[in-house]
């Protein structure tokens, strides 16, 4: 660490040394009071509710401009999960669509003529668990690609009993603290 009174003369040291000093207080920060723990509860549990929401409901499509190469992607995938993929192209062409494993083997390929317009939708079960690959093809033709991935154990909708317990928990604390809670009258003297 830089000593900052290094390069000065021995006389000016302890005068810029005391300027130096800190005061352990934060200034502006003020004091905020204590958050009660029913708030607390009932802030992860909105919080878990809208994360879960927008990791479903938020479904982007992949488009594909005119002239665009290969589109590559995957997903990591359980035992029974599947891969549902629908396109639909812009002109008539002839998409490839390739799936790989986790080694980079070729599980499924396949080649799908479409008129201008048209939409297609292919699945693909995994046999087992690991990371998966597809890459869609569509030959330089505009294209605009839907991923959905169908889990079997439903993991991924843990958010939505799991947030609404939390905010269950936080409303139910909270009612019982505001019963319990006198409230204030104010005495005037006369």
């Amino acid at each position: 660490m830089l000593n900052p009174t290094a390069f000065v003369r021995e006389g000016d040291a302890e005068r810029i040394k005391s300027k130096l000093r800190f005061d352990v207080n934060m200034a502006g920060g003020g004091t905020a009071p204590k958050m009660k723990m029913n708030e607390v509860f009932i802030l992860t549990g909105t919080t878990l509710l809208l994360g879960a929401l927008f990791m479903h409901a938020w479904v982007s499509p992949v488009v594909l401009e005119e002239g665009a190469e290969a589109y590559t992607n995957g997903a990591s995938m359980m035992k029974g999960d599947a891969f549902s993929i629908t396109f639909e192209v812009e002109n008539e062409t002839t998409v490839r669509l390739v799936f790989y494993d986790e080694n980079e083997n070729i599980i499924s390929a396949e080649s799908v003529v479409l008129a201008a317009g048209d939409s297609a939708q292919r699945t693909l079960e995994a046999e087992q668990g690991g990371y998966y690959t597809y890459e869609v093809d569509t030959k330089g033709v505009g294209a605009t690609l839907t991923l959905d991935i169908d889990r079997k154990l439903m993991i991924d909708l843990l958010p939505f009993p799991l947030g609404a317990f939390f905010l269950a928990f936080g409303i139910y604390q909270r009612k019982a603290y505001e019963e319990t809670e006198e409230p204030l009258d104010a005495e005037l003297d006369v």
